[in-house]
This record gives structure tokens, sequence and C-alpha cells, in this order.
């Protein structure tokens, strides 16, 4: 188990999946764990289950889509007094459709959480974490980001755009003491994505076709990674993490 006692981290997107799970990975190991998601109730059900096992946690209401509630959050840290030493977004929507028939609604709504709340959320949480030139930057990806796979052009191009932007952030900041890793991971059962995603034949075709459909990943898996991360030495540099399933596709 990584000790993170006396962390205080935020995850964004913590309500299910990745999210949930790498909280209450992080408060078990002794960090002060502040989580932020859209849907309130489920929130909510993170926060007491993870008081119930002995853990801190603090839950806030946010859609990251919107700058105003994004502006809140922060504020409302900062009220409290909460220094984060890291974040990490796991945040992220998306939706198997021939890019010519989906609504505009739709693809706007990928572009404003994937790639607009992610970059928000950075920026608040940079600017908390440079005047003490220490802090932990993390976004989970996915391998869509450079597979550009059919059927999910704009959630590639979120996740593209994504990666691309981290990569700016390095380069401008990258002796600031702040760190940014990129998780850029594949195929994962048990997230809200993975559960709501019907795919049709043509989709099915195209995910055999890209990423060869094995075996999927486990959200632990994704979690041992982040983990891993964010238990190297401050002085230490992980940018990028590419973790995905056995397959004959190359990447």
């Amino acid at each position: 188990m990584a000790t993170f006692k006396g962390k205080t981290v935020l995850v964004v997107g913590a309500s299910s999946g990745v999210g949930a799970a790498l909280a209450r990975r992080l408060a078990a190991g002794g960090a002060s764990v502040h989580l932020a998601a859209r849907r309130r109730d489920r929130l909510e059900e993170q926060v007491q289950a993870i008081r119930a096992a002995g853990g801190s946690a603090a839950g806030y209401a946010c859609d990251i889509a919107s700058s105003d509630q994004v502006a809140a959050l922060f504020a409302e840290l900062e009220r409290g007094g909460v220094a984060l030493d890291a974040m990490v977004s796991t945040a992220a929507v998306v939706s198997f459709e021939r890019f010519a028939m989906q609504p505009e609604a739709r693809w706007r709504e990928i572009l404003a959480i994937n790639l607009g709340g992610a970059i928000a959320v950075t920026q608040h949480a940079l600017r908390q974490m440079l005047p003490r030139e220490r802090g932990h930057i993390v976004h989970i990806t996915s391998v869509a980001a450079t597979l550009a796979i059919p059927g999910l052009a704009i959630y590639s191009t979120s996740k593209a755009g994504l990666s691309h932007f981290l990569d700016a952030m390095r380069g401008e900041y990258g002796k600031s003491g702040v760190r940014f890793t990129e998780i850029e991971i594949g195929n994962t059962a048990g997230t809200d994505a993975g559960r709501d995603t019907v795919l049709t034949e043509y989709f099915a075709s195209m995910v055999q076709r890209w990423t060869g459909a094995p075996a999927m990943l486990e959200v632990d898996e994704v979690v041992d990674a982040v983990i891993y991360a964010m238990s190297t030495p401050e002085r230490a540099r992980i940018d990028h993490i590419v973790l995905r399933e056995l397959a004959e596709i190359p990447t």
C-alpha cells in the first residue's frame, strides 16, 4: 500500500469507475481526498464509504463543462484552506457514432468535458500550486488519442488535444516544481463508458480492427498505474504511461 499520509488530493470524476476507486485507494493510503463529480448522490455515497472505512473525504458537486462551477469548486477549496498536493482528473464522456449523424449537442458535450473541462481544472490547480513550487497534475487519457478509432472521432480529438496540452504544460512549467502526468489507457471494464456503450455490428468491427478487442483492463489496474506515478519522488517526472490490453495491434 502506497503511503500518502499528509497529502491532499483532488480527484475529479470521482463518483464512479476509476475516479471512485482511486479516491478510495488514496484515502486508504492516508491522503485527505476531495472528490468532485456531476452526480451529487453517487458522490456522497463514495464520500460516506471512505469515511466509514476510516478515511478523510469531502465531496463537491461540479460539472467541469461549466467554467462557473469549476471556479466555484476551487473557491470553496480555498475558503476551506485546502492546499492541493495533487489533482487527478478522470472525468470523461464517450459516444460511438458516425460523425455526420452525431448531434451537435453531443459532440460539443464531449469536447466541453473531456478537453475544455480538463483544461479548466488544470488551470485552477496550477494557479494554486505554482506559488508553492510543487504539485502533481495527472490526467487519464486514452489510446484513442493516437489511434483515432472510427466512430470515436470527437472523443479521439478530445483526448489527443488533452495529450498535446499536457506536453505544452511541461514545456511552460517543466522547472516550476509542478509535474504533469498522462495515463493513457485502453478499453477498461467497470467504468460508466464501458457499461453504457452499446456497439452496433459496425462499431464492434471497428474496435476489433483497431484495438484487437482483447480482454479489457480492470479499474484497479488503471488505479495501480496512477498510484505508481503519484508515488515517485518529487524530483522525478513521469510524463506518460501507456497502459493497454494485450493485443496484436501496433501502438
